[in-house]
């Protein structure tokens, strides 16, 4: 079997990039066919010097793709995405029948673990697998995100930072051409994360689950979850930001030391107190401002309308990202590492094994 690992980037994610495919070399058992693939696009010539230097002096075997279609086909739907975001909806103008397996991995993600468990994958007879965005499902936004995409009621919502692919059945599929379409018929309801809403309206009920370790959302690991990750994917704040967590220490240390005798020596910039003070108040307005909401709305409403606040949360609008409460993050965590095992059947919908589903008010407007 013919593999195919492949990250995607541009010269802004260039050196997190190299570092993830050095994370899957140093992960990788024997015995396999496996190549693995940098795609780039809006880099320049030096940028692609850098990155053949890295992968030498590591010792890395990666090809570097730079597809020619990038200026005519990817135009995207807003400003907050680049164009580099779009380009695994276009796998398939790059990567043919010659392959049988693509894994792909977003550039800010570093493997921790060996990655054989996705080598040896049974898909199990679906095109793809990837790990449920379970945040959607803690906060109730699960709902605004199925009106917007046309999904099923009870559908699950995949992350699509790391992804596993049968790829002629994927291809035989033309789920990446229906992703494309999708965003062009409807940009409006995938400005949240454009390449990600479209491969969830395509492949609805075509994905496999895969053990959540392999994708562990920052949330998760924000209220101290109790899973290892095989996988850390640094969704929002990273390793490589002047307010990055306490919890990334380990990470930008790993960083700075494969960046150390490269031009991008300078990528892991120091934190000062300053910077430090901020991280933990981001993290804690995060955590608690919701809930400073639900009582001034609870008990003191008269201040929300002087905020300018509504009074009364609405599924019509973004819900608070932060989860009710810890209990509600490992309970999520846990059934679906039992769903990707075989443990119990899919999970329908996912966020029914949360208290409280279907009683009283729905996750995220109480």
């Amino acid at each position: 079997m013919k593999i195919a690992i492949t990250t995607a980037t541009d010269s802004g994610y260039l050196p997190a990039a190299c570092c993830q495919l050095k994370s899957v070399a140093d992960h990788l058992p024997d015995g396999y066919d496996v190549s693995l693939n940098l795609v780039c696009c809006d880099v320049s010539e030096g940028d692609i010097a850098a990155a053949r230097a890295f992968f030498e002096s590591k010792g890395v075997p990666a090809n570097i793709i730079l597809p020619d279609f990038v200026d005519e086909q990817i135009k995207p739907i807003n400003q907050r995405w680049p164009r580099a975001a779009y380009l695994r909806l276009y796998f398939d103008m790059i990567f043919g029948t010659e392959v049988d397996r693509l894994i792909y991995f977003d550039a800010d993600t570093r493997i921790m673990a060996s990655i054989e468990p996705l080598l040896a994958l049974d898909l199990q007879g679906f095109p793809a697998a990837a790990v449920h965005d379970f945040v959607y499902y803690l906060s109730g936004n699960i709902r605004r995100r199925r009106r917007d995409l046309f999904l099923s009621d009870d559908a699950p919502y995949l992350q699509s930072g790391v992804m596993v692919f049968d790829w002629p059945k994927l291809l035989a599929d033309g789920a990446l051409e229906r992703a494309r379409q999708f965003l062009v018929d409807n940009p409006e309801g995938c400005m949240e994360a454009p390449d990600q809403d479209a491969l969830n309206h395509a492949l609805e009920g075509k994905w496999l689950p895969l053990d959540p370790r392999w994708n562990l959302h920052e949330t998760y690991l924000n209220f101290g979850g109790k899973l290892t990750p095989y996988l850390e994917h640094y969704t929002s704040t990273k390793p490589w930001s002047k307010r990055r967590p306490p919890r990334w220490a380990d990470a930008a240390q790993w960083y700075r030391e494969e960046l150390r005798d490269t031009i991008w020596s300078g990528f892991i910039p120091e934190q000062t107190t300053g910077d430090k003070i901020r991280s933990q108040l981001d993290f804690l307005r995060f955590r608690y401002a919701p809930k400073i909401r639900n009582a001034l709305a609870l008990y003191a409403p008269v201040v929300l309308d002087m905020m300018k606040v509504p009074r009364h949360r609405s599924d019509n609008s973004e819900l608070p990202w932060a989860p009710r409460n810890s209990k509600d993050v490992e309970d999520m965590a846990r059934a679906l590492v039992s769903e990707a095992h075989g443990e119990r059947g899919f999970i329908r919908p996912p966020e029914g094994v949360l208290d409280g589903h279907g009683k009283g008010r729905p996750i995220g407007l109480a």
